[in-house]
């Protein structure tokens, strides 16, 4: 098995909006086999045998013939047995990163959400700054400039293409509600000098700000693209003054 992880933000977790609740009658069947016989020569059941995959066979718990270990202790590869040893180690830490990284191969193509691949500028982001992300991107490309959304759902493994469709862009420009996580992904996974636009003051980005950040870009004056952190904007939120006391 491989664990799933949700990610969200701020912004999204203390949000609310309403939404259906979904018919667990109407989910898509989700297929399971399980182990019935040994897999292994003369009789030998192997749990942790692996196919091309990566996946190792699931077995009921109390299969009559098909007991074996489990737990968190380092086993050896295909018997299960216990084994401390250094290269064992090493080669089950290289299965379980190979089985994550498989998952690449089910997510789909990373997709421009508004614009066209390849251009000037390309604004990335997850989460809850999909919105003023693609308003500011729309009022941009009203006023001509050559510049696109692109919005990653799935943060880790990465789309497969994701690389490929950030370096056909001049510059990356990444706003995020942290200090600059995702883009250190990016630099790190894909060698692109993504810039950042850090807001944490718990308040969500204006529209205008990102907006703002993108003229940088196309205003011809050198140096001054993007930048680091948003401030604080005292007109998003009450301040403590407006109080009446």
């Amino acid at each position: 098995m491989t664990p799933v992880m949700l990610l969200t933000d701020g912004y999204i977790a203390n949000a609310a909006e309403p939404w259906r609740v979904p018919d667990p009658e109407k989910f898509e069947p989700f297929p399971v086999s399980f182990l019935e016989e040994a897999n292994g020569p003369d009789g030998k059941v192997l749990p942790y045998k692996r196919d091309e995959r990566g996946v190792r066979p699931w077995i009921k718990p109390g299969t009559p013939g098909l007991m074996h270990r489990i737990g968190g202790i380092e086993k050896a590869p295909e018997t299960g047995d216990l084994d401390y040893s250094p290269a064992t180690h090493q080669l089950q830490t290289d299965a379980r990163k190979d089985k994550v990284d498989g998952i690449a191969k089910a997510i789909p193509a990373q997709e421009v959400t508004l614009g066209k691949e390849g251009g000037k500028l390309a604004v990335v982001g997850w989460g809850s700054t999909f919105g003023p992300i693609h308003q500011a991107v729309r009022r941009a490309r009203a006023k001509g400039m050559d510049v696109s959304h692109i919005h990653v759902r799935h943060i880790w493994p990465l789309p497969a293409n994701l690389g490929a469709l950030l370096k056909s862009y001049d510059r990356v420009l990444v706003p995020e509600m942290n200090t600059g996580q995702f883009k250190t992904v990016l630099r790190d996974q894909f060698l692109v000098d993504a810039q950042p636009l850090n807001k944490v003051s718990g308040q969500p980005f204006a529209i205008a700000e990102i907006e703002a950040a993108i003229a940088t870009y196309f205003d011809g004056v050198p140096g001054n693209a993007g930048g680091d952190e948003v401030p604080v904007n005292d007109k998003q939120l009450p301040s403590t003054k407006a109080v009446p006391t």
